[in-house]
């Protein structure tokens, strides 16, 4: 795929015009990209404090998430989420 295609592609999709799809600078990602440094949308558990991926929350109206390491499910608030980074250090288990 050119970089006129995936232009044209997004600018379909979304109905912007290509010079402004341009502008926000899609692109295809080589395959040397390493996807675990990506960034990543987390939450803190509650009980043990680990990085718990928002991605693996409900998405209903109640919004709630399993931690693993605990065996829980906690509500949560949207404005508890924010951005790390992709590596997953260990963390210490819960008591």
């Amino acid at each position: 795929m050119t970089q006129s295609e995936i232009e044209r592609a997004v600018s379909r999709a979304t109905g912007e015009t290509r010079r402004t799809i341009r502008s926000y600078g899609f692109s295809l990602l080589n395959q040397e990209t390493d996807l675990a440094n990506d960034p990543l949308l987390v939450l803190d558990c509650p009980g043990c404090g680990a990085h718990l991926d928002a991605a693996k929350a409900s998405t209903g109206v109640f919004k709630f998430i399993e931690c693993p390491r605990c065996d829980a499910v906690y509500p949560f608030a949207v404005d508890e989420l924010y951005v790390a980074d992709g590596s997953n250090g260990a963390l210490a288990a819960c008591a």
